[in-house]
Order: C-alpha cells, then structure tokens, then sequence
C-alpha cells in the first residue's frame, strides 16, 4: 500500500508485539512537520478475494489504494483514486465486484458518489449532485445495488433510496422528514432495518417494508421520554434484529428484538456487561459471528461471540488501547488498534471452529511507513485522573507530562477540549498531543459533561440551559492543575475545536484567573448565528443540544462573542472557508470583534478547508503557527512579566 519503504514495517512478531526501526532519532528532536507524517493506512477493509483495500494520504490527501493478496504487507499498493479532495469514504460490495467511493469539494461534505471495479479499476460517477449530499448506507446482499441517503428534496432532511447496478437508476424507499439511515437489508433486500436519528439521545428504531413503505416501530422505549437506539442487523433467520440501546438504565447495551413483534420486549443479549457502554459491534455476512467493543473509562474491551448463542469465542487480547472492529470477512476478525504509541495498527485474526481450541496471533495488514525517524517507544502514555467540579460532579480526564515532569513542578500545559459536544477524548494515538509533550508541555484532556462514554445521564448534563456548567467544568480543570502543582496561572492555554473551540473561548472568560492563551479551531462564539447559518440538516440535531432558536435570549446569554471585553488573553483563531458545520463567519466574528477592541489575534484561513484541516500541508502550516503562538505566550522559554 505504499510507494517506497521509507522506514521499518511495523509486523506482529507475537501477539501484539512490534518491530521499529532501528537507529531512529529521539522525539525531541524532530519537527511538528516530521510527527504529523506519521502514518499507517487508515480505513482497513479486506475483500473476499483476501486483497486489502485502504485510505492513504502518502501525497498529503487522502485516497484510495489497494494491496493484492498475495502482495507483502510493506508494498505500498495501487492507487485507484484521484480526487482533488481527497476520498471521504468507501464501501466494498458483498461478492467484491465493486467499490463505492465518496468524495467532497473543499470540504464541503457533499460528498457525491462513483463506483469503481475492481476487474479493470475503473470509475464512473453515479449520484452527482454538489447540492446534494449523498452517503452509502448498505449494500444489497446479492451486491445488485447498495441502499443509499440523500437530502435532494430538502437540505434539513434525509431521504432513503436503492440504487440499481444494472439499471444505473434509483427508487425512493421512504420519503419521510426527519434523518433516516439504513443499517442492514434482508437476503431478499425486501425489509430494512432503518434509524431516525433526532439526537445522539433520541433515535428511533424501525423495520421498513421496501415495497409497500410501511415502518414497523421497534425502538426500545424506558421510563424516559427519549432513547437511543441504534440498529445493527438482522439475526441470520432475519425474525429478530441486534441493536444498542440506552433505554434500561442510561448504559448503551446490546439486545435483540423480534423484527416483527413490537409487543415483545427487548432481550439484553450480553446481561452480564449492562454497567459497560456498548461502543459498536459487527456481524459477519452469514451473521454466525458477532464481535463487539465496550468503553472502559475510554479504553475499548473488544469481545467477540458463536451465533445464534452468545458463546464466547476465545481471544488474544489487544494491550490497553482504543480498539475497533472494522469487520468480519468470513472467519477473520479485522480490528485496529491504537494507542500512545501505535498510530492505528490493524490486525486479522483467525476464528476457529467451536470445535477448535487453538487460536492463530493476530497478523498486522497495514504496515507503518514513517516517512521520518521517530521512535514511536518514547512517546508518553497518558494517566486517567479525575476531578471534583464546581458541583461536586467527577470530571474524568487524560493527563500527559513530559519525561521527568512531575507534580509540584510546574510546566506550560494546554487543555485540550473535545469537539461534540457528544464525544470523548480517549488513550488512542494522537500525533499533535505527542509533540507538545516532547517539547516540554503538559497536556490535559477532560471528558467535560455532555460527553459521551459515561452514560445517558452525563452526556445530557449540559444540555440547553446547562451548557455553561460544561464550561465550568473546562475552567476547573485549570484550576485542577494548578491546584495539583503541575501548571502555574497564566501559563495553561485553552485549545479546542468545533464545540472544543467554543470551549477555547469561553473557559478563558470562565477561567480567567487561570488561563494565558487560547487558540480557537472552527469554533462557535455565537450560538444564534450558528444555529441560523449551519447547513439544514444540522440545525435541528443542534438545537436539541444547544437550545432552540426561539430562545435567542438565552443563545446569547451563553455565546462568547457577546462577552468580548472579558477576553484578555492572547487568541489563535483558525478556519476553513467552506465549513459547512460551523460557518466561517463564527471565526470572523471573534476576528473583528477583538481588532476592533485593538487586539491582534493569530488568524490563520483555509480556502480549501471545512470543519478542520483535511490536506496534510495545511494542517503542518496550521501546526507550526499553533507551535510558534504557544511558545511565544505560555511557553518553556517564555520569559515571565
């Protein structure tokens, strides 16, 4: 999958054991530039023919690329796409025939779709529309079409269509309002397991007849209003459906229902893991193997189980990681595996037979290419530490020192918040964070309430009129550091995008006696222009989160624009210009509003960019300004006033 071996391949020796390069640098010395290369094929999908299929950026943009069965691991492979843009995603067909492909302009989002085959590797466009925003949900199961979303009628809402290979025409499946998705289709392609999504809280759960239209309701409905249900497949007779839901006791569990029967209650299917948030699961195409991932205070606990019984099947398990399951082709478990010190590693491991008690190593399928000499081995590893907020509620989150840091002797630190605001940060590999450490900062990455991994009830803690309490959290966790003796006021920055950016600005006003710095990435500053301005089909999503605007009142009452004058630290404000999400106005709001005070903010626009930094050369030059900012106001060399 890659051009040229520019450094050692990572291979598994042993389960979970790597071999780097010898003779490397030590981390210190490297540039921000030389971390951000890091690098492993991203996306990882094997074909029934056993050929890898993955997402690469060697060139700096992300596309398409294929290693060939009998090709070694370290090959770089063919690459299959061009976009300008880069490719957003990709889905292969059941029998492997075909590839979709999805690609936006300038980070628009609207992706638009094109299938590529695999016989000759050709393209051809087939929904094409730069108004439309099209996405592939599941293939049919014969692979004669694939079930797809698009917002053609109305941009707030998302309709359900088949797509026919042979034909090259589509039919409209359900045309309701709302946002609807498909998870999985019968053998005969006649019934769909769909989701209307409201929230991240509030999903519905259904079985559609593709013929006549009509919507079988199956969501799993507790004792409060709302729930979230998220569908994964039918079972292999297809009389009962996989899912997730909240509905029990406010933790995402896994359970079957009968995909007929309404009247017949949920099964918890994994009862002895109901206090584990259930993070995601796959099943195989004959849906005789289930592997499912659970959030363990952010490190993911991957299990895998025989159908139709939950019969356990017997695993090598990763080291302390962030885990996923990519899929199940046939018998072999494709996963990834990332941590502080692993970018992103994929495995394949081998399920036997019942009868079989023997289990193979998990074998490496993408190899690591560094295009510099980094020793990954040095990187730091994160501790999970928690704190009291203004409340009393218990704050979670990720501290990182640098080598021979310690408590009672401060450092400059950033606090880093995550975007959402329904997200989580988690131990994965994090290129960034790795190279602040190594040049001397602390970083501290709080999982605020309203995050996502501890529960229904604190990822709804700030929603509405309790958005600013997240706020207070973000701001007591500087405090936190100071108080623990590894930060001095003054010297902590606030660093954050998409909600992590409003965060960035609105904890330096909260924490004013703490903070030195902020530094604001496609961030909201002014919730009711957000909200008017985002693309339709965001805004109602966002007004269950951040209050609805006919409320404007309180929009503003919460937005740190219309608190300008209590800004007095130094700002880095960055953008893209076709931000869908955010509207680029958010960031030139701040911009004008602090030159006009007679601040001189660090501005930095993308014209190529949206909601963040896709092409490999804008995110270095937005780095190294990032780097030169930090270090000019709160960094080791910084001479204090």
């Amino acid at each position: 999958m890659y051009r040229r071996v520019l450094a050692a391949v990572v291979v598994a020796v042993a389960p979970f054991s790597f071999v780097l390069a010898a003779e490397r640098g030590p981390a210190t010395d490297a540039t921000i530039s030389q971390f951000l290369k890091i690098r492993v094929p991203g996306s990882v999908r094997l074909a029934p023919d056993g050929s890898v299929y993955t997402r690469d950026f060697p060139d700096g943009i992300f596309q398409l690329y294929r290693r060939n069965a009998t090709d070694p691991v370290a090959t770089q492979g063919k690459r299959l796409t061009d976009f300008p843009d880069g490719l957003s995603s990709f889905s292969i067909s059941p029998d492997g025939k075909w590839v979709t492909l999805a690609a936006a302009a300038g980070g628009n989002e609207n992706n638009q779709i094109s299938l590529l085959d695999p016989s000759n590797d050709t393209i051809k466009p087939v929904l094409q529309n730069p108004k439309v925003q099209y996405s592939v949900n599941a293939w049919l199961r014969d692979s004669s079409g694939f079930i797809y979303t698009a917002n053609d009628p109305s941009p707030r809402d998302f309709y359900l269509y088949r797509y026919d290979l042979k034909s090259g025409q589509s039919t409209q499946l359900l045309g309701r309002t709302g946002q609807w998705s498909c998870a999985d289709v019968t053998n005969d392609g006649q019934r769909l397991l769909v989701v209307e999504s409201r929230s991240i809280s509030d999903t519905s759960m259904y079985v559609l007849d593709a013929a006549t239209g009509h919507l079988t309701d199956l969501t799993a409905k507790g004792s409060e209003a709302t729930s979230a249900n998220d569908p994964i497949g039918f079972t292999a007779n297809e009389k009962e459906v996989f899912f997730g839901s909240d509905f029990e006791n406010g933790i995402v569990q896994l359970y079957t229902r009968d995909a007929s029967d309404p009247t017949r209650p949920p099964k918890a299917f994994l009862p002895g893991l109901k206090d584990k948030d259930l993070d995601g699961a796959e099943m195989n195409f004959d849906r005789s193997l289930i592997a499912t991932v659970h959030n363990e205070d952010g490190y993911g606990k991957m299990r895998a189980f025989y159908l139709p019984e939950p019969a356990a099947v017997p695993m090598i398990s990763p080291p302390d990681s962030v885990v996923s399951v990519n899929q199940i082709e046939g018998m072999n478990l494709v996963y990834t595996v990332s941590n502080s010190t692993t970018p992103g590693i994929t495995f394949v491991q081998e399920i036997p037979p019942k009868t079989e008690k023997m289990m193979r190593a998990p074998e490496a399928i993408n190899a690591r290419l560094d295009s510099e000499p980094i020793d990954l081995s040095a990187f730091r590893l994160p501790q999970l530490i928690k704190f009291k907020s203004f409340d009393g509620v218990e704050i979670p989150a990720f501290l990182y020192l640098p080598a021979g840091a310690s408590k009672g002797t401060p450092i400059p630190f950033v606090v880093n918040f995550h975007g959402g605001p329904e997200g989580q940060f988690r131990p994965g590999f994090d290129r960034t964070v790795q190279f602040l450490v190594s040049k001397g900062y602390g970083v501290l990455q709080p999982n605020v309430r309203g995050s996502t991994g501890y529960g229904r009830e604190f990822h709804m803690m700030d929603n509405y009129k309790k958005r600013w309490d997240s706020v207070k959290d973000g701001a007591e966790a500087a405090r936190w550091l100071v108080k623990e003796g590894y930060a001095e006021k003054g010297r902590i920055a606030a660093y954050g995008g998409s909600y992590g950016g409003f965060m960035s600005v609105a904890t330096i006003i909260e924490g004013s006696d703490v903070f030195g710095a902020s530094i604001n990435v496609v961030g909201i500053v002014n919730m009711k222009t957000f909200l008017e301005q985002t693309s339709g089909y965001r805004q109602k999503l966002r007004e269950v989160e951040y209050g609805p605007l006919s409320d404007p009142e309180f929009l503003l009452s919460v937005s740190p624009i219309k608190r300008i004058d209590e800004i007095k630290v130094p700002m880095m404000i960055a953008h893209g210009a076709n931000d869908p999400r955010v509207p680029v106005g958010e960031a030139m709001q701040l911009a004008v509003a602090l030159q006009k005070r007679g601040d001189d903010p660090e501005l930095l626009f993308f014209a190529d960019e949206g909601h963040g930094f896709a092409k490999l050369e804008n995110r270095i030059l937005f780095s190294e300004r990032m780097v030169k900012f930090l270090d000019k106001h709160i960094g080791p060399g910084r001479l204090k006033p």
